[in-house]
């Protein structure tokens, strides 16, 4: 099989390209400018994903297309070029994957689209509507819903299946975006704890969904690729007996939600941190809960690492990469 994969350099692009060459399968890699990280049997193409003329002829004669690439931030002001990455990048990369007669595309969006559960109780699945209220203040969240549109009307004419990941730990995190919880954990004292849970999934088991999805997902559905649902206070104890260091765990009620979400506003204005919003610091006080039953039924699919090996192996590989 030949597969080109987008977001190649990325957390999961990176894992993704290292099993396929395993498996004995031929991989190019687009990316934006030069790279030199990736290994040696991956054909590299520079090309930009908002234009499909950039790559077009590199596509053809493939397979599959394994589409990873994606902006990443969550800052309101930002909108605008979120949508035209991640919504009309989407778009671009499924028409040549059209125009070459891919068999089959898979889209790799975000669990964050299934929107947030305000019980414990409740996990949610690709049954879930939009929340618009949750659209308008999260624009990462807005910009992968247009991508999962243009896949659903791309799948009309092809062979497109969305992936939905949860929160991804394990190695190869290079730009630590679950590492920043571990790195906290590992050099703080004290850490604040909100009511809230998230479900976490090994980088190396959303892969092994992804693969799947190419394979035996249905064309124009969404599957979501998530392990443990647990509480942030089970997360912070977790993280912290694989590093050798708990912090002080200080629970935080509910009714600060407000008062924290403005104070992370102000604080990532002024350090500049796409990952500290008001948005994302209110979520918190929330459950991103999800259920994964679709893909374990359809795909045959289940998450099988625990989320204390997964953490295990993300920080044994920070400390081999002077990341930690």
């Amino acid at each position: 099989m030949r597969a080109l994969v987008t977001g190649a350099t990325g957390f999961i692009g990176g894992r993704l390209v290292d099993r396929l060459l395993k498996d004995g399968h031929d991989v190019i890699a687009l990316v934006r400018a030069r790279e030199d990280s990736l290994p040696d049997k991956v054909k590299i193409v520079k090309g930009d994903i908002t234009d499909s003329s950039t790559f077009q002829s590199s596509i053809m004669a493939c397979d599959r297309l394994y589409h990873l690439a994606a902006k990443i931030t969550f800052d309101t002001r930002r909108l605008d070029e979120l949508l035209r990455v991640n919504g009309i990048g989407t778009r671009e990369v499924l028409k040549a994957a059209s125009r070459a007669h891919v068999k089959r595309s898979v889209v790799v969006s975000s669990a964050c689209t299934l929107g947030l559960s305000y019980s414990e109780n409740h996990a949610l699945d690709e049954q879930a509507g939009l929340d618009e209220k949750l659209v308008s203040e999260n624009p990462y969240m807005a910009s992968k819903a247009e991508a999962e549109r243009e896949a659903v009307k791309a799948a009309k004419e092809m062979e497109v299946t969305i992936v939905n990941p949860t929160t991804v730990y394990g190695a190869g995190d290079r730009t630590l975006n679950s590492g920043a919880m571990i790195k906290q954990v590992a050099h703080s004292r004290i850490i604040p704890a909100p009511p809230g849970g998230s479900n976490v999934v090994d980088v190396d088991y959303v892969v092994e969904g992804i693969i799947a999805a190419g394979e035996r997902g249905r064309s124009g559905l969404r599957y979501t690729l998530g392990g443990e649902n647990l509480l942030f206070t089970n997360i912070i104890k977790t993280i912290g007996g694989v590093v050798g260091h708990t912090p002080l765990i200080v629970p935080v009620p509910g009714y600060l939600r407000g008062a924290m979400a403005f104070s992370a506003g102000v604080f990532g204005r002024l350090t500049g941190s796409r990952f500290i919003t008001p948005q994302i610091i209110g979520d918190m006080f929330a459950y991103k809960y999800y259920s994964s039953e679709r893909a374990e039924q359809e795909l045959g699919w289940r998450a099988k690492r625990p989320f204390k090996q997964s953490v295990a192996m993300a920080w044994r590989f920070y400390k081999d990469n002077g990341l930690a």
